[in-house]
C-alpha cells in the first residue's frame, strides 16, 4: 500500500527478530495497522498541500517515520515522546533541521512552548486515546485548543462496541457474534492459528499467568501446547469465544475513551468544530489479494464503525 524505506532501515538497525511478532499476529491485525497509518499520512498531506510550511505534532510517536513519507521539504515535525523512549530514537534516526524530537510526557504542558506557531500547527494521535480516559482526553483538547487556537487535530478511537468483550476479542477481534456463525467460526480459526506462534514466545511464567484468568468451565491440564489443543477442541463455540475473550482482556488494553461521534465532543467546548470522521477502512479496496479474514474484518468494522478517524479544528 506503500513503501517505507525508513522503516526498512529501522528493522535492519535493531537486533531483534521481528519475524516472531509477523507469526503470532493475526493477518488482518497487521493490515489495520497499515491502513491507519496510510489514513493519517493521507489527511497530512492534504493538510501540508493547502499549509505548505506547516508545523506538525505527531503525539505518542514511538518509532513512526511518518515524516519520511509524507515530507514536502518545507513543513517542521515534532515527535513528542517518553523520554526513554526518544533516546533510543536518537540513536537510531537522528533529528535534522526540520525533525525536532521532544522528550516529554503528552500531559506535561511545558511541550507546548517548543512547537514553533509561525505557520499553522497540524497534530495527530495515532491509537494514542485508548490510554487516556475521557476526562484526560477533554483536558488535552481544551489545552490544545488553548495553545494552538485554530490547529488541527487527527486521531483515531474505537466505539463502545470494541470495549464490549462478550466472546468477541475486541475490535481488533472483528466482533463475531452468535448470530453469525460463519464469521465467528472463520475469526475464531485465524485467532486459535496465531495464538499458537504468540504461545511459542510467550515467557513461562505469563503463560501460567493467561490461564489463570479464563472463566470457561474447564482449563488446559498444563502450559503444554498439546494439552492447550485438547482443551480448545472440547470447547464448545460460545466456551471459544469467551475463551478468547479472556485472552483479550489480559493482552489488550481496552480503549480507555471510546468515541461514537466525533459531535459528542463539541459538547466539551464551543471551540470544537468537527471537519471529517469516517471508518477506518473507508476507500479501501477489498481485493481478492487480500484473505478471506481480512475482507470480512474491513466490512464487518466499517459496518459497525468499530474503529474510525477523526478530525477536528480546535
Amino acid at each position: 500500500m506503500f513503501n517505507d524505506a525508513k522503516a526498512i532501515k529501522l528493522v535492519e538497525l535493531i537486533d531483534y527478530d521481528f519475524s516472531a511478532i509477523e507469526k503470532s499476529a493475526v493477518d488482518y491485525v497487521l493490515f489495520t495497522t497499515v491502513v491507519g497509518a496510510m489514513q493519517f499520512d493521507n489527511k497530512i498531506k492534504t493538510y501540508i498541500s493547502e499549509h505548505p510550511r506547516a508545523s506538525v505534532v505527531s503525539l505518542g510517536a514511538g518509532f513512526e517515520t511518518e515524516f519520511y513519507r509524507v515530507d514536502n521539504g518545507t513543513i517542521h515535525w515534532y515527535d513528542l515522546d517518553l523520554p526513554e523512549v526518544i533516546k533510543v530514537k536518537k540513536q537510531l534516526i537522528p533529528e535534522t533541521d526540520r525533525v525536532t524530537y521532544i522528550a516529554k510526557s503528552l500531559l506535561d504542558p511545558s511541550w507546548y512552548q517548543e512547537i514553533s506557531t509561525e505557520g499553522c500547527v497540524f497534530i495527530i494521535a495515532a491509537g494514542l486515546l485508548r490510554y487516556f480516559g475521557e476526562a484526560e482526553a477533554r483536558q488535552l483538547f481544551l489545552s490544545l485548543a488553548d495553545h494552538f487556537p485554530g490547529c488541527e487535530i487527527v486521531f483515531d478511537a474505537e466505539s463502545k462496541l470494541s470495549n464490549v468483550f462478550d466472546g468477541n476479542f475486541g475490535a481488533f477481534g472483528a466482533g463475531w457474534s452468535d448470530d453469525e456463525p460463519e464469521r465467528r467460526d472463520a475469526i475464531q480459526k485465524e485467532l486459535f492459528k496465531s495464538f499458537k506462534n504468540e504461545w511459542m514466545i510467550i515467557p513461562h511464567d505469563l503463560k501460567y499467568k493467561m490461564l489463570g484468568v479464563l472463566i470457561t468451565p474447564t482449563k488446559p491440564k498444563s502450559t503444554e501446547w498439546k494439552d492447550i489443543e485438547i482443551w480448545w477442541n472440547q470447547l464448545s463455540d460460545q466456551e471459544k469465544g469467551k475463551a478468547m475473550s479472556n485472552f483479550a482482556t489480559f493482552l489488550c488494553t481496552p480503549c480507555k475513551c471510546p468515541l461514537e461521534n466525533a459531535n459528542e465532543m463539541t459538547k466539551w467546548d464551543d471551540r470544537i468544530t468537527v471537519i471529517d470522521q469516517f471508518p477506518l477502512f473507508k476507500n479501501i479496496p477489498r481485493n481478492s489479494s487480500l484473505t478471506r479474514s481480512v475482507r470480512q474484518f474491513m466490512d464487518y468494522t466499517d459496518e459497525k464503525e468499530r474503529i474510525k478517524i477523526f478530525h477536528i479544528r480546535v
